[in-house]
């Protein structure tokens, strides 16, 4: 539960890092400085912010109101049969969450809004792809971050080679829960270099831990894709 909580907040200040980033000197341009849409349109900075921003506030949404659930759900499993009782938050708590998939968006709107931007940016100009790359070499990646990012790269070619649209539509969320998975490991393992001590210690493990669940899941997910992939081959 800790793991995910951690691995939410790291992906929304992200996501907030990217919005201010492409907004606020956005804004400035146009009204201090009296810049046309055009021009700022033409920034390179900005549009690499703004397109950060488009694929990271879908993908924190869905993965946001989605962990919210399973943590309430937990939650109340662990007050046992009394959970459901209004004796206890927690019972309007799980209510509450269940809303989250459902008024910022479901999570298939957000899976649709972001499957764009992963398989785009994940080419070898895209931005996800640049700007992953970029941070990775901002630190030393452990083994398991590595390979979750091999598997992001071979999901992105596997769906890419699906050309029946529903078969597509129906694993574009495999793809995006592992981009989703790396982008917030990665930004775990970034966060190690300003923690020290008993600090440190945990997150390491936590960090560890949270790799194993996304190399798990992106193991399954490839199995999915590849199948359809094969089966897009035999047609």
């Amino acid at each position: 539960m800790e793991r995910e909580i951690l691995a939410t907040r790291v992906l929304i200040v992200e996501t907030g890092k990217a919005i201010d980033l492409y907004h606020w000197p956005k804004e400035r341009l146009i009204k201090a400085e009296g810049k046309s849409e055009r021009d700022v349109s033409q920034d390179e900075t900005i549009c690499r912010w703004e397109k950060l921003a488009d694929l990271f506030t879908p993908l924190s949404k869905y993965y946001a109101s989605e962990g919210c659930v399973a943590i309430a759900s937990d939650a109340l499993q662990i007050h046992g049969g009394s959970g459901y009782t209004e004796d206890y938050d927690v019972a309007r708590i799980y209510r509450d969450s269940r809303i989250t998939t459902i008024y910022e968006g479901t999570t298939q709107l957000q899976i649709v809004a972001a499957i764009g931007g992963v398989v785009s940016g994940m080419s070898p100009t895209g931005q996800l792809r640049q700007y992953a790359e970029e941070e990775l070499s901002k630190f030393s990646p452990s083994e398991d971050l590595k390979k979750v990012w091999s598997d992001l790269n071979t999901s992105v070619g596997l769906y890419k080679s699906i050309h029946d649209g529903n078969v597509k539509d129906s694993l574009a969320f495999e793809v995006v829960e592992i981009a989703a998975r790396f982008l917030c490991g990665m930004l775990l393992e970034r966060s190690l270099k300003v923690l020290s001590g008993k600090e440190l210690q945990k997150r390491k493990a936590i960090t560890q831990a949270y790799h194993l669940d996304s190399v798990a899941t992106a193991s399954a997910n490839l199995i999915k894709l590849e199948r359809a992939s094969k089966q897009a081959v035999l047609a």
